[in-house]
């Protein structure tokens, strides 16, 4: 290969690697994961074991605002449409999981909750904010993004997953 050829080689690389990462977005397949479950002693979770129901994968972590206000809401949203064919996976940000365990003794879940301390999960779906969650309908399509968490977030996310749900597979 000539000097010229490595060079522009070398200017390609750079300027891609310089380019803004995008996240994912709505129409977008959601990204295959598999985590270590929090909630039970290690067992792994994979978003694959869940196609044909609506996901909503929430990013959250212990030192997260606003997932104090998220994660209520969203067991609340998750106990009332379980039956449905509606899960919420939680997918833990903490390097250390005693952090992540301690959080739940004060704000208890009962969604399955999966770790990501090395951040895999969080960079497949090239997290911005926090908390973040992506709404999946049955077939693994992202058909809602939210980043952040309000009272409208909770409010908007329930009509979404209610519309999803009614769409059937």
């Amino acid at each position: 290969m000539a000097i010229r050829e490595i060079v522009a080689l070398c200017v390609c690389a750079a300027s891609l690697a310089a380019m803004p990462v995008r996240a994912v977005e709505s129409g977008e397949t959601a990204p295959a994961f598999t985590g270590a479950r929090l909630d039970a002693a290690g067992q792994p979770l994979g978003l694959a074991s869940l196609r044909g129901q609506v996901v909503y994968v929430d990013f959250w972590a212990s030192w997260c605002v606003p997932c104090r206000l998220s994660m209520p809401a969203l067991d609340a949203l998750y106990a009332k449409n379980q039956s449905r064919g509606f899960v919420v996976v939680g997918v833990n940000k903490d390097v250390a999981a005693a952090d992540a365990l301690r959080f739940l003794e004060r704000v208890r879940v009962g969604f399955p909750l999966v770790a990501d301390g090395d951040d895999a999960i969080a960079k497949s779906f090239r997290v911005k904010a926090m908390p973040s969650g992506y709404l999946i309908d049955r077939r693994g399509t992202v058909r809602f993004v939210h980043r952040g968490f309000t009272a409208e977030t909770g409010a908007a996310l329930e009509k979404q997953v209610d519309g999803l749900l009614k769409e059937g597979s």
